[in-house]
This record gives C-alpha cells, structure tokens and sequence, in this order.
C-alpha cells in the first residue's frame, strides 16, 4: 500500500523538445521527466519548445533600447495556500511556479507559445554526437542583492538536483542522463550527456531554474528563502504577509523589462471574494468563472482566455479493491454526468475523451469512441460484475455495499464538480461518500489509498513526457516527486510504448506512438477524463493582460508571463 511520504517534496515539470534525427537508446526507467504540479500547463498546437534543428550555435540577442520604464500597480488575486513556498525546486502548485518563474530564470526559457528561447544563456553549442552542451552565459547579470551570477551557481544548481538528498523535480534526470557539469571559468558551464537526450532543453528551461549559490551552499531547501526567494528575473519578491505577496519590477534586469512596476498577489480564495474584489476596485485580476461572472464584460471589464493542454478528470486509486474491476470504473465514467460538469465549470472549455488535449495536434488520438453519458450501459457493466441493487437501491454484492470515497478540495468548484458526480452515480445504484480535503494537502492525499478524487493534470509542451509522468510503472508517490502516477497504474505495454517514443525523436513516430498509449489507458481507466479545460483571467478596463500579442493568455498557464501585463494610462 502506498502510504504518504513524511517530507515536503514537491513535483514539477519537463517539456521534450523536438531535435534533430539523432535516436535515445532504449532503456527502461522507473521515470522519464518530472511534473510541474497540480494543474496547468499548456500548449497551442505545433507550439512544442524545439531544440537545435542542426547540433551547432543557437545565440539571441536582447536590446532594451527605447524601453519605457515599468508603470503601474496590478493586484491579482490569489490562493496564498498555493504559494507557501516560492523555492523553484518546492513549488507544488501552478501558481507558485509561475510566480517562482518571474523570480528565477534557467539557462533557457520559454517563449508564450512554448519555443524555447535562450535565457540566462546567451547562446549554447551542441557537439556532432549531441552529448556535449556547451553555454555561453550572459554578462553582467546580477542576483536581485546585487550578487554576480556565474557558472559556479549553474553547477550547483544542477548538482543539488542531483544529490542523493535532492527535492528537485528533475533529480531522475540528472542522475540518468547528465554525467558531469563542468565550470571550466564564471562565463561558462559544460554539461555532458550519459547519451543524447532530447529534452534537455527544456529540463533546463522549466526545472532546473538556477539557484543562488552564495545563498544557499549550506542550505539548498532553506525555508526562508522559500518565502523571499533571491533570483536574476524580471521581478523580485519585495514583500511578503500573511495575505500577500509583492512583486517589484527589477530595473536592473538583463532582459526586457516589465511593463508593470508592481504586482501584488492578495489572498482572495473563493470566486464569490474575487468577484467582490473586482467590482469593489480593490482587485484588479480574478480568476473568470463563466457561470457567475458572464454579465461583468458587458460593464466593461475584460476578459482574457488561453487554450489549456491540462486534463480534468476523476483520479481513481488502483489499489482500493472495489475498484479493481475495470467495469466497475467503465461504470463510474458511463454514469458520470461530463456535460453538466463542462455546462457548469468549463463552459469554453472541450468535453475529454482522453488525456491528451486537442492543443497539442497530432498527439491527440481523435479515433477514439466519443464517451457520452449511458445509465443502461452502466447499469448492464455493474450487472454483468455481480453489483446487484438491495436497500436503498444502492449496488451490492457478496454482502458489500458499492460504497466509495470521493476526496474532494475545498474550493468551491471541486466541490461542485464531487456533488455532480456523486449526485450522477448515485442513479447507477454507486453510493459516493464526499470527503473535503484541503488543496494544501493535496500531495500527501495523492500519495496514499484515496479513492476517487478530481485532479487537473498539466502534461507539459511534449505529450509524451506528460504520459510519462502520468503512467509510467513506478513505486514513487506524488510526495516523492518525479511522477503524477497517482493512481497506482502499471501496464507493460504502456511501459514498452513509452520506451520506443524515448528511443525516437521522428516526430511522426512519436505521435503515433502517443496515440496508442492513449488507446491502452482510454480501456484501462486509471484516470476518467472529463475536460480539457481553458484559461481565463477577467481584469479591470485599464488592465491588458495580452500575453501573446494576440489579445490571449499564453498557453503555458495564468499568471506564466505577468511580466507582460500592463497598466493602460488613464
């Protein structure tokens, strides 16, 4: 039995990038990448972060020529819960890594539609075999106390991710692919590869944000700089309470500046407080819930949407014996209610038949059965597993009531989405017990014998990593760190699909490869899907949240580049 692990250990995310045809030997490992937290990664189609087309130089030049100086005050809402630690390597939770992102950059970046871009690196160099990596770093770039940056802090930032007591999301993938990182002076960093990998970029990018190492060579995981985090990025952590956290612009970054100078995240945990908030002047930016804020854009505040890659689904534990039957979770999913869940909570998002959203093109497998609501049919699954109604009409069998636990956070439209299907399952004679759960402890509740709960799952720019993360055979928890294999799933086949689409980087292949894992886990039913859902922030009049240059949220998630955002003088 899985049981809660004892430290506070967060996961994270990896994003594969595309590269050239160079092939990944195959090997089998208990994990590939790691997740990026409970919710909210996206990616537009064909929007996938690519490495070199060729090995060689990749450079960018950044001018800050004619910039205007940061103007304004935005305060977004927030959930401070969320953002308990904003330490690059802890974040559990989307909104802290976003909010973590402004503060700590890596050697690469990501762009709004996830191209990879060169950050604290200003250019790199890829030997002929694509094992060697050599950076070039930028000059002149300070930490936020005034510190210099040097490749000393990019080793020990990947070598703390390493270490045998390491929390980083990306520890797997240092331990398996990366040999040696050398610092041969402050100006540049060699990282040699066990073999190609692919994804290195973006493990760069997204999980190995570099750490300040004459803050923290004692201490990688001190607590007090998980609360006022030092960083090289656009903003720096200028204050923080009990109800808010302050972003200040960092005038003296190496990059394009903010457009905003301050942005203050206020604790405001219930739509009904945000919208309040808004219409009372005292928030500027609010999560927007289509059922109860439709009337807002008509008085002139404005809305702001992006297209989400994540999934929504029910999270069923493997390891509860009634749930073991896999007709008893076709039953669960058959009865299941999608439409009144996507009516009420994802009124622009799309219904989900499997894992992988329509954003990411090809990975998605469109072939597969549409799965619309269907009592009869579940009906006849139950009937067929030996779950007959008694008293109360409630499905029993051997003596034993259909009775489960559903764990469900205390926000309100997880708490919604439980009472839907709860009130759904119960017409197929499944009696649901609904048990609140506070989202802060939602790792450890994942990491034990759950049931049933509701999770939004981000699988990252590169869907393959995203099902990796999600199915591959592993014995870690979410605790743990290093997967989202909540649900206790293992499956040879999948396992071995993982492995080819590893082994290949012909992107034809992959897909394909992606689509029949999708297959495999759409019979399984590990994870019941119900929506891929969509961005949404509402803001004041003066407010522009376009984050893309297209009047959209960036598909990576809310709240990914606030640097963007800006005050429109009156």
């Amino acid at each position: 039995m899985r049981t809660p692990a004892p430290k506070r250990v967060i996961p994270g995310t990896t994003i594969a990038a595309a590269t050239t045809s160079t092939t990944v030997s195959r090997r089998t490992l208990l994990t590939r990448a790691a997740a990026i937290g409970a919710a909210g990664v996206a990616v537009l189609p064909g929007g996938l972060g690519a490495a070199p087309a060729n090995p060689g130089r990749v450079q960018a030049v950044v001018s800050r020529q004619g910039q205007a100086a940061p103007f304004g005050q935005i305060i977004y809402a927030a959930r401070m819960s969320e953002l308990a630690t904003l330490h690059p390597f802890l974040g559990r939770f989307t909104s802290a890594l976003a909010v973590a992102y402004h503060v700590n950059e890596g050697l690469v970046k990501f762009s709004p539609n996830f191209e990879l871009v060169p950050g604290l690196a200003s250019e790199w160099t890829v030997s002929e075999d694509q094992r060697i990596f050599t950076f070039t770093l930028r000059e002149g770039v300070t930490w936020h106390d005034g510190q210099p940056f040097t490749a000393n802090d990019v080793k020990f930032t990947i070598d703390t991710a390493g270490a045998t007591d390491s929390q980083s999301p990306a520890q797997d993938t240092v331990r398996t692919y990366i040999s040696s990182v050398e610092a041969p002076d402050d100006g540049t960093v060699v990282i040699t590869l066990t073999e190609p990998y692919s994804p290195l970029l973006t493990v760069l990018a997204e999980q190995l944000t570099i750490l300040p190492s004459h803050l923290l060579s004692a201490n990688p995981y001190d607590e007090a700089f998980g609360e006022l985090p030092v960083g090289t990025g656009p903003f720096r952590v200028a204050e923080r309470q009990t109800g808010f956290v302050t972003l200040e612009a960092n005038t003296d970054y190496w990059g394009e500046l903010p457009f905003v100078q301050t942005i203050i995240l206020r604790d405001s945990p219930e739509a009904s407080a945000q919208q309040a908030g808004l219409l009372a002047g005292e928030l500027d930016v609010i999560q927007f819930s289509p059922t109860t804020m439709a009337g807002l854009e008509a008085q002139g505040y404005v809305v702001f949407r992006g297209l989400a890659g994540s999934v929504h689904g029910i999270n069923v534990d493997l390891e509860t014996p009634l749930l073991q039957d896999v007709n008893v979770r076709k039953a669960l999913q058959l009865s299941l209610d999608r439409e009144r869940i996507q009516s009420v909570l994802y009124a622009n998002g799309v219904l989900a038949n499997t894992v992988v959203s329509p954003a990411y093109g090809e990975y998605h497998n469109d072939a597969l059965p549409a799965v619309t609501r269907d009592l009869d049919a579940a009906n006849t699954l139950l009937e067929e597993a030996g779950w007959v109604k008694g008293d109360g009409d409630i499905r029993e069998k051997d003596g034993q009531p259909l009775k489960l636990q559903y764990q469900a956070w205390a926000a309100q439209n997880w708490q919604d989405i439980a009472a839907i299907a709860q009130a759904s399952w119960r017409e197929a004679g499944i009696d649901v017990e609904i048990v609140t759960v506070e989202l802060a402890n939602l790792a450890d509740t994942m990491s034990g014998q759950f049931q049933l709960a509701t999770v939004g799952w981000p699988l990252t720019s590169d869907a393959i990593v995203g099902l990796t993360q999600l199915f591959r055979s592993t014995e870690l928890t979410l605790a743990e760190g290093g997967t989202r294999n909540v649900f206790g799933y293992k499956s040879a086949t999948v396992d071995g699909l993982l492995d080819e689409a590893y082994a290949t980087t012909d992107t034809a292949v992959r897909a394909e490869l992606g689509r029949r894992i999708q297959e495999e886990v759409y019979n399984d039913l590990p994870l019941i899907p119900f929506a891929h859902p969509a961005y949404q922030l509402i803001s004041q009049p003066n407010v522009t949240l376009d984050e893309t240059g297209a009047g959209a949220l960036s598909s990576v998630g809310p709240g990914f580049f606030m640097n963007r955002w800006r005050v429109v003088e009156e």
